[in-house]
């Protein structure tokens, strides 16, 4: 089991989660990703999921996180 993941989106590094516990922690590699900055997850497959929403629908995040 490892301790850190790069996440991917469409070939393009989105960010890294960084093990704490049984979570991890996201930390964005790209502004598109900011909103998700600090974001605990589960598991990395929630993390991925998340990202890949916000690559498909980026205006909707933006608006979220303001």
């Amino acid at each position: 089991m490892f301790d850190n993941y790069i996440i991917e989106i469409d070939d393009e590094a989105a960010g890294i989660l960084i093990r704490s516990g049984r979570s991890f922690a996201f930390h964005a590699l790209e502004g598109a990703f900011a909103t998700l900055e600090g974001q605990i997850f589960t598991d990395v497959i929630a993390a991925e999921r998340a990202a890949r929403k916000i690559r498909r629908h980026p205006t909707t995040q933006l608006a979220r996180a303001s």
